[in-house]
């Protein structure tokens, strides 16, 4: 079920436990990068669920490129895929191979970078 959400500027963090069903990764705006932030809540056109098998994003409009990255707990990259929002605006990552554990995605577009938490039990 792909939903809107509102991302905010402190990084809180999410840990849900993956089961049968899908559960929704929050992402917000990274607060460790340099740069200006907004000073209200911003909307941020995507929104990512994980199940045990696959990692989806979608994106609600063209932002043009993107790169999406998950890193382990460790900070190893476990995948990282480029896309191009303008030919397609959902994106599966299979995740059935990653070990228990938690792990950050970050979506990285034009000068917007956010990130999300997730745990894989």
């Amino acid at each position: 079920m792909k939903r809107s959400i509102l991302f905010s500027f402190l990084l809180v963090l999410l840990t849900s436990n993956v089961f049968a069903s899908t559960t929704e990764v929050l992402l917000f705006i990274n607060p460790t990068l340099p740069g200006p932030k907004p000073h209200s809540l911003t909307f941020i056109p995507v929104s990512a669920t994980i199940s045990e098998t696959e990692l989806s994003v979608y994106f609600e409009s063209s932002v043009g490129n993107a790169i999406i990255t998950v890193y382990d707990d460790d900070n190893n990259i476990v995948s990282q895929e480029t896309v191009d929002t303008d030919s397609t605006r959902e994106v599966y990552i299979p995740s059935g191979t990653w070990v228990s554990g938690n792990y950050t995605i970050t979506v990285s577009y034009g000068t917007t970078d956010l990130i999300g938490e997730f745990q894989m039990e």
